[in-house]
């Protein structure tokens, strides 16, 4: 294993619990991590969401949202980079899932919408909508061409099931990629960490895969080493192990 030299967390079942409130122990691993190496959210949340949360850790540096579609400063809450749905792609899903989906929520030029009645810009960096089971989410991920747009089926922390949809190709890999350009390292030095389906992508390109206890079975096939779940502060306890205590 390389020395680690940058670190990607990612948000829900990693680092935040169902109360979105990370334990002392989380923050404290994370904040001491940011003093030796740049340390950055990569979550399949919005562009405030993300900005929050880093502000919370005291990270200052490129941050990762929209499932690896948006890079940005959480001090500014601007966009560095982003990659946009090709707009004719994303009203047709928009349209496809309104007619599916209880909720469906975008990203527009940075901007959180709730009601897709309010997009302006078409500038979409991600597309989520609701389903009421794994089961219909995982159905509605594969209905979408792999050519025109990523799907995932994802869960938050609350165990509510969504369909994130991103530009053809753009997925936490890209994320990772983006970050590790962004801070000079290789992302063979990069340690990513996370529980969910859509990590699958950034553990595949980064040196250091680190799934929490409970992450499903492709994620565990991949990852470096395992940890503890999030009950027990498995994500400080990664940081602590390769991070702070190398």
């Amino acid at each position: 294993m390389k020395p680690v030299k940058g670190l990607l967390l990612d948000l829900d079942g990693t680092v935040l619990p169902e109360n979105n409130r990370p334990t002392a122990r989380v923050v404290q691993a994370i904040r001491a991590a940011s003093e030796l190496i740049p340390v950055a959210v990569a979550s399949g949340r919005v562009q405030d969401d993300v900005c929050h949360f880093a502000r919370l850790f005291g990270l200052t540096g490129p941050q990762i949202s929209d499932n690896g579609a948006t890079m940005m400063d959480p001090v500014t809450g601007r966009a560095i980079n982003r990659h946009v749905l090709d707009s004719d792609v994303a009203k047709h899903i928009v349209s496809e899932l309104r007619g599916a989906s209880s909720r469906v929520l975008v990203c527009d030029a940075g901007r959180f919408i709730d009601n897709p009645d309010d997009i302006r810009d078409w500038q979409i960096t991600i597309a989520m909508a609701k389903f009421s089971s794994e089961a219909e989410a995982r159905s509605w991920a594969d209905k979408f061409p792999a050519e025109s747009v990523s799907t995932y089926a994802t869960v938050d922390n609350l165990g509510e099931w969504y369909v994130d949809c991103t530009a053809a190709g753009i997925d936490k890999a890209t994320g990772a990629r983006d970050f590790a350009k962004a801070v000079g390292i290789d992302l063979s030095e990069l340690m990513v960490v996370g529980d969910g389906w859509n990590d699958v992508p950034m553990f595949e390109v980064a040196g250091t895969g680190i799934a929490m206890n409970g992450a499903p079975e492709e994620l565990q096939k991949i990852a470096t080493a395992m940890t503890a779940g999030i009950d027990q502060d498995g994500a400080a306890m990664a940081i602590e192990k390769y991070v702070l205590n190398r």
